[in-house]
Order: structure tokens, then C-alpha cells, then sequence
């Protein structure tokens, strides 16, 4: 059914000049997710939607930013704009069914260039086919379907009539795009958007009951403060910092960190010589979506800490970088070097976003969560960043001395002392036979001990749990770690630079020697300096009771 336009526009103006309040609307998490699934059903635009704003980017990365006051015009045009699409529907089966009857596509479209007009003829080959055309209707549609072609003032109608003027014609696309701008009293460069917005009511019978039902008081300038924003609250128990924890191989770095943000929210991510910056910040991405490639912004680890701290303000957030020297970290961290510097816990400095994906991306996460949309970055004070570094590695890659000042350091100890520390023992050949001997004994006492003596520095020493309790669960087990593991660490990085033999018998030449020989069991594979000290250090050998010597005792 086509419906009279004239009064329809009418209806709609009246309806909008009756609310109270025009301004801009809350958009809740729930209409969010119902606009967002509309508009790109509708355009061909990424879509993100904020609690008082809607964005569009355009596949050429253009943006239009929409109000959301702009939604009261969806409320109150959207029978328009489907009055609007029935007539468009109806004209192009009109162009349609002239084709058919032999007109050129040229000869249609100059016909309906003329449009609408008085001047229609209906006596002309044409204007026959096109009378034809209407009289096939009801009577309603007919004389409705008339007025669009002969009244531009029935349909199109100006905020002012002196306004009026010949404007776009029927064979034009955005004509009814044009008349339904032109019917809200917007300024049409103001308004571009403005039919997707309407189009979404439109569409959604869904979004237009929820929408009843929103609370639609206006929102004062005064009431700013008590909306939700993404600043972290300053009442935390604990400042966030940036802080690096660093120590030799197996002193308990990490299990330092877990145990300082267990039950803490917590993201965790290992630096590597090939980690980017974006692999830590987040990058455009292929995706597949209805069998085509689309591109979506993945987040990287800080990203997601950011997001992670922005909405749960009231609670400390980690942000845990293991291995931060292996990988070049200043790069890694580009621009957000600047925010590393802190007062009360959050970045001293904002920045702006270099890529205005990762904004928008962040920001649509803070719509889902009601919270006002950020413009710059800036750590908030709930988000730490902590850190795992060991200098003796070979990979590692030096931290400018600019980097390291926004940084305090934690320095873990050599400590056998701690309780945690395996106390399982394993055997090993020595020149005295077949010994057995703590971790902690050889750990510290024999290879510690020589490694000191020939200038090894602290941080490439062996830590107490550079072996595990399961690594020496058993004879087998710990034979693997301390071959696979441990003889790896000596021979291709401790002793590289400082002779093999200092630690090794003279004869072992290249670490398949050194394998061999220690599988076999029966020879030992340390230098005699080192042979004896774990024969020192080993467990004592339990005392052996001969059977003669017990009996003569109990027969005394």
C-alpha cells in the first residue's frame, strides 16, 4: 500500500515537534549491540558505537561521526522512510515494465529525468505505458503513485517553500534519500548519514520497542561527572609502576611475579627476538565474514591490559612481560614509551592514538561496558607493568638507558636457602665410583663454586630452580635434564669463552662426547677439581653392618 506522503510528512514533523527533548541519548550496551548489527547489515562501513555517538568508517577509511540525538529522528521518521522505500520499489518496477515494453534504458531514464512534473503527458507512447502502469493499481495507490510523479511539493517539501526549488528528479538514486533529509528540516550537508541511521528503526522492530522503553530524560551539563569515564579510580591499595625483576637463569622470576598478582587480573606475554610492535599493540588483521576477507583490528597483549584496566577501575590490573631483553624492547614499545613515565601511579604524558584502529577498537569495548570513549592513551593508574629479565642470555638485546629509567629493578638473589628448593638427590660417576649427591649440594657447592673461581659473573650462575622437582623426580629423569638442560647451558653458554675444561675432563672435545660419555655412567665426565667436590659434597654412603660382627655382639 502506498501512503499519502503529504500527510505522512506532516504526521512525522508534528510527532517530532511534540517531545520534550531532542538532545543527545545514552546509548546502552543492549541498543548498541541492535544498532551495530543493523548498520552493517545496512552499510558498507566498519561500525563502532559509543554511549553518545555512532562511527562509520568507510572501506577507503573515511569517517563520518553521527550524534546520537540523531536516533530521535529514527523514532519519529522511520514510517516515512518506509513509506519511501515502498514508492522506490514502485518506480523501479515502473522502469521495469517500460523496458519491457521495447523503451531504451536512455529513453526511460530521460522520461523520468523530467520528473516529477505537471507537465506528465500521458497521451505520449510512453505517458500510455505508464497510465497503463498505474491504472493496474488500486485507486489509493493509483492517485498516490500520480502525486509522486506530477507534485514535487506533495512529497518533497522544504523546511521553507520559498526553499523550493526543481532539485533531483526520479531517475536519480538518492532522490527519496534526499526528500526524507529534506522532511526532518536537517541541512543536507549535515545529513548524509541520516537515512541509514532512520533505515535501522526501519528495519528492526526490535530497536524501535527497545528504544520505547529507554529512559529519555535530557542530560544536563552539571550531570557530566556522575556519567562513567575510563579514569582509574585513585584509591587503590597499591600505585601501579613499571618495575623489571632480573636475576641468573633459576632464581625464581616468575614464580615471583605470580605469587605478587595471584588473584589479580593479569595478562601475560613473552618477548622474542622477532616480537613487533604490533604483535604487542594490535594490528589490522584478515578475517573470513560471509565467505569474504575482512580486515578486524586483533588486539595485542598491551591492548588488551589497557581495556582490562579501563573497565574494572577499582581493581589492579598486570600487564606481564617475560623475556622483556630479548626482543628489542624500545621498539617494541614505539610511541608508548611516553607513557611509561608516571604521577600517582598513571602516565604523566597522554599520547595520541597513531592508529586510529586500536582507538576505536578500545573504545567500542568501553561502550559494552557503558563507559564514556577515550581520545588520547594514557596508562591509568590501576595498570601495572612487570617485567622478567636475564642478562646473561645470549639473544638478549640491550635496553637504552632512557628505557631502563622508567623502570625500577628488582634484583632476585641466589638463595638455596628456600624452602622450595628441590632436595632430591640424583647419582653421578666420580673417580671414587658411583656417587649420590643433593641438587642443592651441586648446584651451589660444586658448580657455583668453580664457576666463581674462574670469573663467571652472578647473573649467569646456576639458580635454585634452574632444575625442578620433576626435572629430578627420578634417576631417569634428572640423567635427561642434566644432560638436555643443564651440560647445554655450561658447555654452549657459561664456558663458550672461558675453556670447557674448567669444568669438564680434557679428552671431551664437542658436546656428543660429553653425551655419550655421561649416558654410559661408568667413567666420570668432570675435571678432577670438580670430581672432587662432589665427592666432598656427597650424601654420606649409609654404614654397612657385617652379619659375623652382629652376631658375636648379641652372643656378648
Amino acid at each position: 500500500m502506498l501512503k499519502d506522503l503529504n500527510q505522512l510528512i506532516k504526521d512525522c514533523r508534528d510527532h517530532f515537534d511534540s517531545l520534550e527533548h531532542t538532545g543527545d541519548i545514552h546509548i546502552d550496551a543492549h541498543l548498541a549491540t541492535l544498532l551495530k548489527q543493523e548498520f552493517e547489515a545496512i552499510e558498507k562501513s566498519k561500525c563502532h558505537i559509543f554511549p553518545f555517538s555512532i562511527s562509520l568508517i568507510s572501506e577507503d577509511g573515511l569517517r563520518a561521526d553521527l550524534p546520537s540525538s540523531l536516533l530521535w529522528y529514527a523514532h519519529v521518521f522511520w514510517p516515512l522512510d518506509e513509506a519511501l522505500v515502498a514508492y522506490q520499489q514502485k518506480r523501479d518496477s515502473l522502469r521495469k515494465h517500460l523496458v519491457g515494453k521495447g523503451f531504451s534504458y536512455a529513453e526511460v531514464k530521460a522520461f523520468l529525468k523530467a520528473l516529477p512534473s505537471q507537465d506528465l503527458d500521458y497521451s505520449s507512447s510512453i505517458g500510455k505505458e505508464i497510465k497503463a502502469f498505474i491504472d493496474a493499481m488500486n485507486p489509493s495507490d493509483a492517485n498516490n503513485f500520480h502525486n509522486l510523479l506530477t507534485d514535487r511539493s506533495w512529497w518533497i517539501q522544504p523546511h521553507k517553500k520559498s526553499e523550493q526549488t526543481t532539485g533531483k528528479t526520479l531517475e536519480r538514486s538518492d532522490v527519496f534519500q534526499s526528500a526524507l533529509t529534506l522532511a526532518a528540516r536537517l541541512i543536507v550537508n549535515n545529513a548524509s548519514k541520516l537515512q541509514s541511521v532512520v533505515r535501522t528503526f526501519t528495519q528492526s522492530q526490535t530497536i524501535r520497542e527497545y528504544f520505547e522503553q529507554l529512559s529519555k530524560e535530557p542530560i544536563h551539563y552539571q550531570d557530566q561527572s556522575s556519567l562513567p569515564t575510563a579514569k582509574a579510580t585513585p584509591h587503590l591499595a597499591i600505585a601501579a609502576k613499571n618495575e623489571i625483576i632480573y636475576g641468573a637463569p633459576g632464581t625464581g622470576k616468575s614464580h615471583k611475579i605470580a605469587e605478587k598478582t595471584d588473584g589479580q587480573k593479569k595478562v601475560v606475554t613473552v618477548f622474542h627476538p622477532d616480537t613487533q610492535h604490533s604483535d604487542f599493540v594490535g594490528a589490522l588483521k584478515p578475517t573470513m565474514s560471509g565467505g569474504a576477507v575482512t580486515y578486524q583490528f586483533r588486539p595485542g597483549p598491551f591492548t588488551t591490559a589497557l581495556i582490562e584496566a579501563l573497565t574494572n577501575a577499582d581493581e589492579h590490573v598486570y600487564l606481564i612481560i617475560e623475556e622483556i631483553n630479548r626482543a628489542p624492547a624500545a621498539a617494541v614499545f614505539g610511541e608508548l614509551f611516553q607513557l611509561l613515565d608516571r604521577e600517582n601511579g598513571a602516565s604523566k604524558y597522554d599520547i595520541d592514538a597513531t592508529d586510529p584502529d586500536m582507538l576505536s577498537y578500545i573504545n567500542q569495548k568501553l561502550a559494552d561496558k557503558g563507559i564514556a570513549p577515550i581520545t588520547k592513551l594514557a596508562l591509568p593508574n590501576n595498570l601495572s607493568l612487570l617485567a622478567t629479565m636475564n642478562s646473561s642470555d645470549q639473544a638478549v638485546m640491550p635496553l637504552d638507558t632512557a628505557f631502563k629509567r622508567r623502570w625500577s629493578f628488582e634484583y632476585v638473589k641466589i638463595d638455596f636457602s628456600n624452602p622450595d628448593v628441590s632436595q632430591q638427590t640424583f647419582k653421578l660417576s666420580t673417580s671414587d665410583g658411583e656417587k649420590t649427591i643433593t641438587w642443592k649440594n651441586f648446584a651451589n657447592r660444586v658448580v657455583n663454586r668453580k664457576l666463581q673461581e674462574i670469573g663467571v659473573p652472578e647473573d649467569r650462575l646456576l639458580g635454585p630452580f634452574f632444575l625442578n622437582k620433576e626435572e629430578l623426580d627420578s634417576d631417569e629423569s634428572a640423567q635427561q635434564s642434566l644432560c638436555g638442560k643443564l651440560f647445554v647451558y655450561l658447555w654452549d653458554d657459561v664456558l663458550r669463552h672461558k675453556g670447557r675444561t674448567n669444568v669438564f675432563r680434557e679428552g671431551i672435545t664437542t658436546f656428543g662426547d660429553l653425551q655419550a660419555r655421561f649416558n654410559q655412567g661408568d667413567s666420570p665426565v668432570f675435571n678432577e677439581t670438580v670430581d672432587q667436590l662432589i665427592i666432598e659434597h656427597s650424601e654420606a654412603a649409609p654404614a654397612v653392618i657385617d652379619v659375623d660382627e652382629e652376631d658375636s655382639d648379641n652372643n656378648e
